[in-house]
């Protein structure tokens, strides 16, 4: 699917995100408030640079052939996240472009990430598990069962793994409806902590949950980090 490029605005971007922000924290209430991943698919390279440039981020990019373009290896890994499915011959492309993935979502893609990380003498890679809430099968992500086997092992054995929580996406509709996805999301992930050494258990705190038509059930809900694109772009 060809996603259509929008103009970036920074006095509307500005606007937009502080409003966001805002919502975000209200509706965290008492919780530390979400922090905007911003989703670059929108943007070209020279728009990704202006808002590096001024200082905003992180980043999210969904396809490993756009943040090849928008960012070279090593330029700017601590600004981009990437949020899309990893495809394992990507691998060497996208780790040295980023510092987290919100989408290990296999045991054998964290094997690859792990050895490519071990032969290449990369830093760590923070990495959010990728678990399919809704079971759709349109959705990729473990299974939550699958979760609670996989994340433990991960975290024993793969070193070059940093895991730092679960991602999800809710099924399209009313926001409201996507309050039961969010809500199992973190119950799922208070249950897996349980299970978790103490040491890593600090560690494994994060939600990465929640886009522009939810954001704020997500943030009533836990959200840690929102993926926020198109809202940020469009006056509204």
């Amino acid at each position: 699917m060809v996603t259509k490029r929008l103009d970036l605005d920074l006095e509307t971007f500005r606007a937009r995100l502080r409003e966001v922000e805002s919502r975000a924290a209200l509706a965290a209430g008492d919780r530390a408030p979400p922090r905007v991943v911003i989703v670059s698919k929108y943007l070209d390279s020279s728009d990704c640079q202006i808002l590096r440039g001024e200082g905003f981020g992180p980043l999210g990019e969904n396809r490993a052939q756009d943040l090849e373009s928008k960012v070279g290896p090593s330029e700017d890994r601590d600004g981009w996240h990437f949020i899309g499915h990893l495809q394992r011959n990507k691998i060497g492309s996208v780790i040295p472009r980023v510092d987290t993935l919100h989408s290990l979502d296999s045991d054998r893609l964290a094997t690859l990430i792990e050895d490519w990380i071990e032969s290449n003498g990369t830093a760590p890679l923070r990495c959010f598990v990728q678990v399919n809430v809704s079971g759709e099968s349109s959705k990729g992500g473990l299974a939550p069962h699958e979760a609670r086997s996989q994340i433990p092992d991960w975290i024993d054995r793969c070193s070059n793994l940093r895991i730092v929580g679960l991602m999800t996406m809710a099924a399209v509709g009313e926001p409201e409806e996507a309050r039961p996805i969010f809500r199992a999301l973190r119950e799922l992930r208070d249950e897996i902590a349980e299970t978790l050494p103490e040491p890593s258990r600090p560690a494994f705190s994060e939600l990465s949950m929640g886009m522009s038509d939810d954001f704020e059930v997500a943030a009533e809900e836990g959200a840690t980090l929102l993926r926020i694109g198109r809202i940020l772009y469009t006056r509204q």
